[in-house]
């Protein structure tokens, strides 16, 4: 009963709302559990660094230290915790996706943010240190490869919106936790 009231209710509201807006709220609810899982890590770190302080073979950190187990669980439980509570709130909008998707998204995340560290290390660039639009859209890209790849269908027009305004997301919320202590640097 509470959904149906609910539904009515954003029903009523998206009603009076051009279309862009709506496919652009829909575009960024669907990817909020990624923003969440490459996030959230910044918070969660701690118990060791993935890469176990271990070399490549070219002698350079596999990722480095800011890459943690503890990032890794905090990116994949926000990642689905996230995607619950969308799928909840908008189940008609989003019950074409299964409900596990929110882990998908945050392994996205965490696996694009990772490739990005792996990267830098090879071309010699510190932890933290800037690696310009692969730091702002490797963790949302891979999302969305892994979205495709385990089958689960997305209109394009999802990228669209996503792509222009994550790089305004990113760089707002890097200043954020960098205000706020949590990181290092501000980009």
């Amino acid at each position: 009963m509470e959904n149906v009231f609910l539904e009515g209710f954003f029903a009523l509201i998206v009603s009076n709302y051009p279309t862009w807006m709506l496919q652009f709220a829909e575009a960024m609810l669907f990817i909020l559990p990624a923003y969440f899982g490459n996030a959230v890590p910044v918070i969660t770190s701690g118990l060791g660094p993935i890469d176990r302080g271990k070399n490549f073979f070219d002698g350079r950190r596999l990722l480095g230290k800011n890459k943690t187990i503890g990032g890794i669980l905090g990116g994949l439980i926000s990642g689905e915790i996230t995607w619950i509570g969308i799928y909840s709130v908008f189940p008609t909008v989003f019950s074409v996706y299964p409900l596990w998707l929110g882990f998908v998204l945050g392994f996205g995340a965490l696996l694009g943010d990772a490739t990005g560290s792996f990267l830098k290390r090879r071309l010699n660039i510190p932890s933290g240190g800037p690696f310009p639009i692969v730091d702002q859209l490797g963790f949302i890209l891979m999302a969305f490869f892994l979205v495709w790849l385990v089958g689960v269908s997305y209109p394009v027009w999802y990228l669209y919106y996503v792509i222009p305004t994550t790089l305004f997301v990113h760089l707002g919320s890097n200043l954020l936790a960098y205000k706020m202590g949590w990181k290092d640097v501000w980009w």
